[in-house]
Protein backbone atom coordinates (compact mmCIF):
# COMPACT_ATOMS: atom_id res chain seq x y z
CA UNK A 1 0.00 0.00 0.00
CA UNK A 2 2.77 2.44 0.89
CA UNK A 3 4.43 1.88 -2.50
CA UNK A 4 1.18 2.67 -4.29
CA UNK A 5 0.72 5.85 -2.28
CA UNK A 6 4.26 6.91 -3.05
CA UNK A 7 3.66 6.39 -6.76
CA UNK A 8 0.53 8.52 -6.65
CA UNK A 9 2.28 11.34 -4.80
CA UNK A 10 5.19 11.22 -7.24
CA UNK A 11 2.76 11.40 -10.14
CA UNK A 12 0.75 14.26 -8.72
CA UNK A 13 3.62 16.50 -7.66
CA UNK A 14 4.79 17.47 -11.18
CA UNK A 15 1.21 18.11 -12.30
CA UNK A 16 0.61 20.31 -9.26
CA UNK A 17 3.78 22.25 -9.98
CA UNK A 18 2.68 22.84 -13.57
CA UNK A 19 -0.79 23.86 -12.39
CA UNK A 20 0.67 26.30 -9.88
CA UNK A 21 2.99 27.78 -12.51
CA UNK A 22 0.14 28.28 -14.96
CA UNK A 23 -1.99 30.00 -12.32
CA UNK A 24 0.87 32.32 -11.37
CA UNK A 25 1.43 33.28 -15.00
CA UNK A 26 -2.28 33.79 -15.69
CA UNK A 27 -2.81 36.09 -12.70
CA UNK A 28 0.37 38.03 -13.52
CA UNK A 29 -0.92 38.58 -17.06
CA UNK A 30 -4.30 39.74 -15.74
CA UNK A 31 -2.51 42.68 -14.16
CA UNK A 32 -1.62 44.05 -17.61
CA UNK A 33 -5.15 44.98 -18.77
CA UNK A 34 -5.92 46.03 -15.19
CA UNK A 35 -3.10 48.58 -15.43
CA UNK A 36 -4.15 49.81 -18.86
CA UNK A 37 -7.78 50.35 -17.80
CA UNK A 38 -6.92 53.69 -16.29
CA UNK A 39 -7.98 57.26 -15.76
CA UNK A 40 -4.98 59.55 -15.75
CA UNK A 41 -4.35 61.65 -12.66
CA UNK A 42 -1.27 63.32 -11.25
CA UNK A 43 0.79 61.78 -9.76
CA UNK A 44 -1.12 58.46 -9.39
CA UNK A 45 -3.57 57.24 -12.05
CA UNK A 46 -6.80 55.42 -11.29
CA UNK A 47 -6.54 51.77 -12.40
CA UNK A 48 -8.03 48.35 -11.68
CA UNK A 49 -4.76 46.92 -10.41
CA UNK A 50 -5.75 46.83 -6.74
CA UNK A 51 -8.83 44.75 -7.59
CA UNK A 52 -6.70 42.08 -9.26
CA UNK A 53 -4.01 42.17 -6.56
CA UNK A 54 -6.61 41.40 -3.89
CA UNK A 55 -8.29 38.77 -6.04
CA UNK A 56 -4.93 37.12 -6.68
CA UNK A 57 -4.24 36.80 -2.97
CA UNK A 58 -7.69 35.40 -2.27
CA UNK A 59 -7.58 32.85 -5.07
CA UNK A 60 -3.95 31.74 -5.13
CA UNK A 61 -3.02 32.06 -1.47
CA UNK A 62 0.04 33.79 -0.02
CA UNK A 63 2.98 32.24 -1.85
CA UNK A 64 1.48 31.77 -5.29
CA UNK A 65 -0.21 35.16 -5.02
CA UNK A 66 3.05 36.91 -4.14
CA UNK A 67 4.81 34.97 -6.92
CA UNK A 68 2.27 36.22 -9.47
CA UNK A 69 2.81 39.83 -8.42
CA UNK A 70 6.58 39.35 -8.39
CA UNK A 71 6.41 37.96 -11.93
CA UNK A 72 4.37 41.01 -12.95
CA UNK A 73 7.04 43.29 -11.47
CA UNK A 74 9.81 41.35 -13.21
CA UNK A 75 8.04 41.66 -16.57
CA UNK A 76 7.89 45.40 -16.10
CA UNK A 77 11.50 45.61 -14.96
CA UNK A 78 12.52 43.69 -18.09
CA UNK A 79 11.08 46.48 -20.20
CA UNK A 80 7.65 45.16 -21.12
CA UNK A 81 5.03 47.97 -21.00
CA UNK A 82 2.90 46.21 -18.40
CA UNK A 83 2.54 49.04 -15.90
CA UNK A 84 0.08 51.91 -16.08
CA UNK A 85 2.70 54.17 -17.64
CA UNK A 86 5.07 51.79 -19.37
CA UNK A 87 7.91 49.68 -18.01
CA UNK A 88 11.66 49.29 -17.76
CA UNK A 89 14.19 49.61 -14.90
CA UNK A 90 13.80 53.39 -14.80
CA UNK A 91 10.11 52.94 -13.97
CA UNK A 92 11.10 51.87 -10.45
CA UNK A 93 12.43 55.38 -9.84
CA UNK A 94 9.11 57.03 -10.73
CA UNK A 95 6.70 58.40 -8.10
CA UNK A 96 4.30 55.43 -8.33
CA UNK A 97 6.82 52.56 -8.21
CA UNK A 98 6.18 51.91 -4.53
CA UNK A 99 2.72 50.57 -5.31
CA UNK A 100 4.30 47.75 -7.32
CA UNK A 101 6.27 46.65 -4.26
CA UNK A 102 3.09 46.95 -2.26
CA UNK A 103 1.24 44.66 -4.68
CA UNK A 104 3.62 41.80 -3.89
CA UNK A 105 3.29 42.20 -0.14
CA UNK A 106 -0.47 42.79 -0.27
CA UNK A 107 -1.11 39.61 -2.27
CA UNK A 108 0.83 37.64 0.33
CA UNK A 109 -1.00 39.30 3.25
CA UNK A 110 -4.41 38.72 1.68
CA UNK A 111 -3.63 35.07 0.99
CA UNK A 112 -2.25 34.44 4.46
CA UNK A 113 -5.16 36.24 6.13
CA UNK A 114 -7.62 34.26 4.04
CA UNK A 115 -6.01 30.96 5.04
CA UNK A 116 -5.99 31.93 8.71
CA UNK A 117 -9.64 32.96 8.65
CA UNK A 118 -10.64 29.83 6.74
CA UNK A 119 -8.99 27.69 9.42
CA UNK A 120 -10.74 29.69 12.13
CA UNK A 121 -14.28 29.98 10.74
CA UNK A 122 -14.87 27.33 8.06
CA UNK A 123 -15.98 24.66 10.52
CA UNK A 124 -18.46 27.04 12.17
CA UNK A 125 -20.07 28.32 8.96
CA UNK A 126 -22.87 26.26 7.45
CA UNK A 127 -26.51 26.43 6.54
CA UNK A 128 -28.27 28.90 4.26
CA UNK A 129 -26.39 31.87 5.71
CA UNK A 130 -23.02 30.20 5.25
CA UNK A 131 -22.15 31.89 1.96
CA UNK A 132 -22.86 35.36 3.35
CA UNK A 133 -20.95 34.70 6.56
CA UNK A 134 -18.01 33.27 4.63
CA UNK A 135 -17.99 36.36 2.40
CA UNK A 136 -18.00 38.76 5.35
CA UNK A 137 -15.87 36.90 7.90
CA UNK A 138 -13.26 35.51 5.54
CA UNK A 139 -13.00 36.89 2.02
CA UNK A 140 -13.94 40.52 2.70
CA UNK A 141 -11.77 40.83 5.81
CA UNK A 142 -8.85 39.21 4.00
CA UNK A 143 -9.21 41.51 0.99
CA UNK A 144 -9.39 44.61 3.19
CA UNK A 145 -6.27 43.48 5.06
CA UNK A 146 -4.20 43.92 1.91
CA UNK A 147 -5.14 47.52 1.13
CA UNK A 148 -3.06 49.20 3.90
CA UNK A 149 0.08 47.43 2.67
CA UNK A 150 -0.37 48.83 -0.82
CA UNK A 151 -0.59 52.30 0.71
CA UNK A 152 2.32 51.63 3.07
CA UNK A 153 4.72 51.08 0.19
CA UNK A 154 3.08 53.40 -2.31
CA UNK A 155 2.73 56.43 -0.06
CA UNK A 156 6.19 56.13 1.48
CA UNK A 157 7.82 55.81 -1.92
CA UNK A 158 5.85 58.80 -3.17
CA UNK A 159 6.92 60.78 -0.10
CA UNK A 160 10.54 59.89 -0.76
CA UNK A 161 10.10 61.17 -4.31
CA UNK A 162 8.73 64.45 -2.95
CA UNK A 163 11.75 64.76 -0.64
CA UNK A 164 14.39 64.02 -3.26
CA UNK A 165 12.86 65.55 -6.36
CA UNK A 166 10.58 68.29 -5.06
CA UNK A 167 12.16 69.23 -1.71
CA UNK A 168 8.71 69.33 -0.12
CA UNK A 169 8.33 70.52 3.48
CA UNK A 170 5.54 68.04 4.30
CA UNK A 171 6.20 65.11 1.94
CA UNK A 172 4.21 62.45 3.82
CA UNK A 173 1.15 64.63 4.15
CA UNK A 174 1.28 65.48 0.46
CA UNK A 175 1.92 61.84 -0.47
CA UNK A 176 -1.14 60.73 1.51
CA UNK A 177 -3.28 63.49 0.01
CA UNK A 178 -2.26 62.56 -3.55
CA UNK A 179 -1.53 58.84 -3.30
CA UNK A 180 -4.03 57.39 -0.84
CA UNK A 181 -6.83 59.72 0.22
CA UNK A 182 -8.52 60.03 -3.20
CA UNK A 183 -8.37 56.26 -3.73
CA UNK A 184 -9.52 54.96 -0.36
CA UNK A 185 -13.20 54.41 -1.09
CA UNK A 186 -12.45 53.12 -4.57
CA UNK A 187 -10.09 50.53 -3.13
CA UNK A 188 -12.60 49.50 -0.46
CA UNK A 189 -15.10 48.97 -3.27
CA UNK A 190 -12.52 46.89 -5.15
CA UNK A 191 -12.01 44.80 -2.02
CA UNK A 192 -15.75 44.12 -1.86
CA UNK A 193 -15.79 43.09 -5.53
CA UNK A 194 -12.71 40.87 -5.15
CA UNK A 195 -14.23 39.18 -2.10
CA UNK A 196 -17.52 38.62 -3.92
CA UNK A 197 -15.71 37.03 -6.87
CA UNK A 198 -13.58 34.85 -4.60
CA UNK A 199 -16.69 33.75 -2.68
CA UNK A 200 -18.32 32.43 -5.83
CA UNK A 201 -18.53 28.68 -6.40
CA UNK A 202 -16.09 28.78 -9.29
CA UNK A 203 -13.32 30.15 -7.09
CA UNK A 204 -13.78 27.48 -4.42
CA UNK A 205 -12.85 24.42 -6.43
CA UNK A 206 -10.02 22.42 -4.89
CA UNK A 207 -6.74 23.31 -6.51
CA UNK A 208 -7.77 26.85 -7.45
CA UNK A 209 -8.26 28.41 -4.05
CA UNK A 210 -4.89 29.01 -2.45
CA UNK A 211 -4.02 26.38 0.12
CA UNK A 212 -0.26 26.51 -0.37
Amino acid sequence: MSVEVARRVAGLAPRQAVSDSVLVVVFALLMIPAAQAKIEADPVPYTLQVLFVLLTGLVLGPWRGAAAMLLYAVMGFAGLPVFARGGGPAYFLTPTAGYIYGFIVAAFVVGMTSQTLHARFDSTIDGSRGAILRFVRIDLLAALAGVPFIYLFGVNHLALYYVLAKDEVNPWGLAWANGAGPFLWFDVTKAVIAAALASSAGMRREGLRGND
